[in-house]
């Protein structure tokens, strides 16, 4: 009989239906997943997006294109978002790939139209900025072309009115308030344009483009505590946006953060195909550690950079090159920019002269002349990576003092020493025009150096300039090198004198010459410098006195941290700034026979001078002194900040003068 029991086991048919349902769950829940979450996903996105939360936006379109790889909707708004970032380049990209999947042609046309509104190439329709919603828009989307489109087709009148009927309303809309900060901006009114961006932030916390507008505008303004100070709030608001990570990097190079600038930049980018953004900053951050080949990778990536990016990369790349004793290269490089530079400036002009006179044929002509000849010079002109690639080792055993001179040092000091190289004007202080200039760091009691002192320079380099140590060359290349610059020097002195005789209507004597020569150039008597064991707390201690009592407060400052606002010059007339004993390096080095001989010898051409009148004995304490000032490690600064310190000190100190004789009760001058 068989059994009524309910758990007896299942027929198989009937266990076959529930396995195949099952699976067939399985299955219609994955396919829902496939097909809502991108969707879910993508209206996420523009959520966040519409806030201003563009990079959140981002992540969310990243999930999209996860789980639908290749989806044409998804990369239509990643456009969008490149769009609103400015990041045109890859807005190009984005929709190239919507359109090759396949993208809604209407949809297309529109966004392409809003990149051209945006770049003041099309007109901006006044349908799109008055009823966005009857022209298919999201309102910010219209606005914010519209307002920027007439600004880049110089017509600000316009963007105000877009503004003004947008801010009546809206009176409370963070966007607005951004587009507001933009037009005054392109105004040229700084104070009004932070005051807007801040209001945006304050409107809206996420709204990045408000973020980026207030910290660069600090940076700019080289208030360049402020900017980080904004940009870490950037980066806490809006913890996925690259551009708050990859320019807090930018500042804290500029502030000499060097170390710190790669971390932040490297916590933030791991992937394999990093934005060019990225490659840009992390060559900026190596080239500024000294690290050239690594810069030079990183700028090699970075192929994609257009106009003054692309300028402003090449010169970054030619100066490493340069320093990686590469100076032809560096030299097309710098030629490549300054011509592009060049031309872009003349199309300018001449779009100016057509918008004025569009009948100008000749005008038309040049311009059409000049574009065909920047398409050429870019198809010709080798790419960063390419020359990279090209480079050789070189046997330098078998270089010329010439040779090794063009090799290593012409990029800076110019190919007759005359301190015009290519890279100098990226430089503060300039290279030394060795033809005429003193050298600074002498062990004579002329003030002209001994082939030891030069050599010496050579190997050390200039501890706190652009000029680093050579010390991987043998002491016959840096021999050799010593002779070159000396033989610069001489024949600089020479072509000097001989342009006064003839000036002056004398007779050339080629005997006077030479003497007159050789008092300028070869060495006197050496400075005998002592042995200069420890110093004791006592020593120290009469050291302190000399420093207050011999004029090195006034310029080093009470405390040795060169705190003073006396305004310094040197020999050309430009800033002079006093080291700072404390965190500064020692150009000559930190050696006691070192510091010993540039307080005994000064440092001719600079505004410190020598000083003469002290005891071996004083001059040992004054030693010792100046040593326990030093701390470590030691400050490092780039050449935009030791120009801003030394031209800041200046104009601090002209200021104060100016005030002290227009003061009431100033008495007049005899």
């Amino acid at each position: 009989m068989p059994s009524d029991r309910s758990d007896s086991p299942q027929p198989r048919p009937l266990r076959r239906i529930f396995g195949v349902s099952a699976a067939l769950l399985i299955v219609v829940a994955a396919l829902v997943v496939v097909v809502t979450v991108p969707v879910w996903t993508r209206w996420l996105a523009m959520r966040q997006a519409d806030i201003g939360a563009i990079s959140e936006g981002q992540r969310w379109l990243g999930w999209s294109a996860w789980f639908s790889s290749g989806n044409s909707t998804t990369q239509l708004m990643e456009a969008v978002c490149f769009r609103r970032l400015g990041q045109m380049d890859r807005w190009q990209a984005a929709l190239e790939s919507a359109r090759t999947n396949g993208a809604d042609a209407h949809r297309l046309q529109q966004e392409h139209a809003l990149g051209m509104i945006r770049l003041g190439a099309e007109a901006p329709p006044e349908k799109y900025w008055k009823d966005p919603a009857a022209a298919g828009l999201r309102p910010y989307d219209a606005v914010e072309v519209c307002v920027r489109g007439h600004l880049a087709r110089n017509d600000p009148v316009k963007a105000q009115e877009i503004l003004d009927f947008w801010a009546a309303a809206l009176p409370e809309d963070a966007h607005v308030a951004y587009l507001e900060g933009v037009y005054w901006f392109n105004q040229g009114d700084e104070a009004k344009a932070l005051a807007k961006f801040e209001d945006a932030v304050t409107r809206q916390p996420s709204h990045e483009l408000a973020h980026t507008a207030v910290a660069r505008l600090l940076e700019k303004q080289d208030r360049l505590a402020e900017a980080l100070t904004a940009y870490v709030r950037f980066a806490s608001a809006c913890p996925h946006s690259e551009t708050a990570v990859m320019e807090m990097a930018g500042v804290l190079r500029e502030l000499g953060w060097i170390e710190e600038a790669r971390d932040v930049a490297e916590s933030f980018d791991s992937s394999a195909d990093p934005s060019l953004e990225f490659r840009v900053e992390m060559g900026s951050i190596e080239l500024e550690l000294g690290k050239y080949p690594k810069a030079l990778r990183w700028f090699g990536q970075a192929s994609a950079a257009q106009g003054k990016k692309k300028r402003d990369l090449q010169r970054d790349a030619a100066t490493a090159f340069a320093l990686a004793e590469e100076p032809a290269i560096a030299d097309r490089l710098f030629q490549q920019a300054d011509a592009a530079e060049d031309a872009e400036t003349r199309a300018s002009e001449l779009l100016a002269q057509l918008a004025v006179a569009p009948d100008r044929s000749d005008a038309a002509d040049e311009l059409e002349r000049l574009s065909a000849a920047a398409t050429e010079a870019a198809a010709q002109s080798p790419s960063i990576q390419a020359e990279h690639s090209r480079l050789a080792m070189r046997d330098n055993t078998k270089l010329t003092a010439a040779d090794l001179y063009a090799l290593h040092c012409a990029a800076c000091h110019g190919n007759d020493g005359g301190g015009d190289g290519r890279a100098a004007r990226h430089q503060f202080p300039a290279p030394r025009n060795l033809r005429s200039d003193d050298f600074r760091l002498v062990s004579t009691d002329n003030a002209n150096p001994t082939m030891e002192d030069l050599k010496q320079v050579t190997r050390r380099g200039m501890p706190g300039t652009s000029m680093g140590a050579f010390d991987q060359l043998s002491e016959n290349q840096v021999q050799l090198l010593a002779e070159e610059v000396r033989r610069l020097r001489r024949e600089g002195l020479r072509d000097w004198y001989l342009a006064l005789l003839r000036a002056e209507e004398e007779e050339i004597d080629e005997e006077d010459v030479r003497e007159v020569v050789d008092l300028r150039s070869l060495p006197g008597n050496v400075l005998q410098v002592p042995a200069i064991g420890p110093g004791d707390l006592a020593a120290v201690a009469g050291g302190k006195t000399l420093y207050l009592q011999n004029g090195c407060r006034p310029c080093h400052g009470e405390d040795g941290a060169g705190g003073s606002d006396v305004a310094l010059f040197d020999e050309q007339g430009l800033p002079d700034w006093p080291r700072d004993l404390v965190s500064d390096p020692f150009k000559g080095g930190h050696e006691p026979e070192s510091i010993y001989l540039r307080i005994l010898a000064g440092m001719p051409g600079s505004a410190h001078p020598a000083t003469k009148a002290l005891t071996e004995e004083q001059y040992v304490d004054l030693v010792h002194y100046c040593g326990s000032l030093s701390r470590q490690p030691k400050r490092t600064r780039t050449n935009h900040q030791r120009f801003l310190e030394a031209t800041q000190r200046a104009l601090t100190s002209a200021i104060a003068e100016a005030t002290d004789e227009n003061a009431p009760g100033a008495a007049p001058e005899n």
